[in-house]
């Protein structure tokens, strides 16, 4: 995940002069609050990647394979519970509060208020739910566990209304903080908590849910008022029919992630196995929560854009970012294929070797995954959620069927290849339909892939060494990245660009 091509106003791409914006004070002010965007989001990446390597390297050789693979079994089932409430409600609100905001403050503030409600119907329902399901998954589920898996689950979904509308206000860095701080402030939690038992466990993950839903409320509470929390489901409707269409395809992508640790529990009955693959996942998670959060703040100012007929400016933004953000997840990737085998055993000890294979296989879909992030803000911006609806069941069908053949015999890295061949077909089958809002030729796009292939395969010929692994990943990813320059399948004036918008200055033509 990268943070430097998020907010850019590209100009003209290959060969042309750079113009970020007219030399107007409007266009100053736009620049500089860009600019605060992004150095704001860029220091809750910062923190997010702290946070994730810091559970990695802690949490699991503290707990041992076993345990954490039983308590990793319960993250996962909180986190899948979290999207019975999503309801879409990051594209609706990030398409509907900022014209409502302008046209007709009130109704902004009902859409708010119903969409709470409704949330806060949804969270109470999940606690008998998960009561019944848990023992049925696994036995050590019954009672508490499952009680708290559902408490946390709830305490989310109530807080995504605030976070949703701090997006739509294009307050990104209290919008970002949700998922960016989330580990750093449960690692503490879960320290104190986690010798005891996994209701001790789910207790302290229960507890970091308080916190972001105490901060949520606090930075929202303005926008709370009797009238709009007063049930009116007739406005909510027209929202609903819109967000439940992303609500399916967020689901779908949450079961693509989230459903091969369960997978992996119910086909192979081995905790450890279920450590490797959410330690795995974990990481992964991490790198792509990065590249879809940071893609979604672009849909504010695309549909300002979208709203005004700006469609060449559509266009050309949506056109640098699949550039940029592909050819940054290929040098991702390849980093992780040259260190990966040293690093995590290294990190996490010995018992976590096999998560490494692990991982590297689920990176291969990493490039991938920038079409997803893409594709949803252009499905979102021209309200299509039937086009990502239709890529992500397919997706899912063949993880699911994948999974059902490998698992059994190869365990979590059965499950990672077939998560990896889902996720391609997902991201394809999405980007093939919403091609021509990007006006990127595929030759380009391929190019960059296929000029990753000779970096991937020198891998084999590294010396198992870490320190020369290291080297020569930043090696391959500097000659990656100057090929894909020099073949100008990227834009050479990304650097033009990214210059004057930390400035907050328009650049002179």
């Amino acid at each position: 995940m990268h943070t430097a091509w998020l907010f850019l106003e590209p100009g003209f791409f290959v060969g042309a002069p750079f113009f970020p914006y007219p030399r107007s004070q409007t266009m100053t002010v736009e620049a500089r609050k860009m600019g605060r965007n992004l150095s704001l989001i860029t220091i809750n990446k910062v923190i997010q990647l702290m946070g994730g390597a810091l559970w990695a390297i802690v949490v699991p050789r503290w707990m041992g394979p076993e345990r954490y693979g039983q308590f990793a079994l319960a993250m996962s089932l909180s986190l899948l519970l979290w999207w019975v409430g999503d309801l879409g409600g990051l594209e609706v609100f990030g398409r509907h509060i900022p014209p409502l905001s302008r046209n007709d403050p009130d109704a902004a503030r009902e859409l708010f208020g119903q969409a709470f409600i409704l949330r806060v119907l949804i969270a109470f329902s999940l606690i008998p739910l998960m009561l019944v399901a848990g023992p049925m998954i696994a036995p050590w589920l019954k009672g508490w566990p499952s009680f708290l898996i559902a408490v946390s689950a709830g305490l989310h979904i109530i807080s995504w209304s605030s976070f949703h509308l701090l997006y739509a206000r294009k307050e990104m860095g209290k919008w970002a903080m949700e998922l960016s701080w989330r580990l750093m402030t449960q690692l503490p939690l879960v320290l104190l908590a986690g010798k005891w038992s996994l209701t001790a466990q789910m207790t302290a993950y229960a507890a970091n849910e308080v916190i972001y839903l105490a901060l949520a409320l606090w930075w929202t509470r303005d926008w709370f008022s009797w009238r709009a929390l007063k049930p009116h489901l007739s406005f909510l409707k027209p929202y609903l029919r819109m967000g439940l269409g992303f609500w399916a395809t967020n689901v779908g992508l949450i079961l693509l992630f989230r459903t091969g640790t369960l997978m992996v529990q119910l086909l192979t009955g081995q905790s450890a196995q279920v450590s490797f693959y959410d330690l795995a996942l974990t990481v992964f998670f991490l790198i792509f929560t990065i590249i879809d959060q940071l893609i979604r703040s672009f849909l504010p100012t695309v549909t300002e854009f979208h709203e005004g007929g700006q469609q060449d400016r559509v266009g050309r933004w949506l056109q640098v970012l699949t550039q940029w953000g592909a050819a940054l997840a290929v040098i991702a990737v390849i980093a992780v294929q040259y260190t990966a085998d040293w690093i995590l055993p290294f990190i996490l000890g010995g018992d976590y070797v096999e998560a490494a294979t692990v991982l590297r296989v689920m990176l291969l879909s990493l490039p991938a995954l920038v079409l997803v992030g893409v594709g949803t803000v252009a499905a979102a911006v021209h309200q299509r959620p039937r086009v990502k609806l239709a890529a992500i069941l397919v997706g899912a069908l063949v993880f699911w069927g994948s999974a059902l053949v490998v698992t059994p015999r190869y365990g979590a890295v059965g499950a990672a290849w077939a998560l990896t061949v889902g996720l391609n077909v997902y991201a394809l089958l999405l980007f093939a339909q919403v091609r021509h809002a990007l006006r990127l030729p595929w030759r380009k796009l391929i190019g960059l892939f296929l000029l990753a292939i000779p970096f991937l395969l020198a891998r084999n010929f590294v010396t198992p060494n870490f320190l020369v692994a290291l080297a020569s990943s930043v090696g391959a990813a500097a000659l990656y990245l100057g090929g894909a320059i020099a073949l100008r399948l990227i834009s050479r004036d990304f650097v033009q660009m990214l210059l004057p918008l930390l400035s907050g200055r328009p650049r002179s033509a």
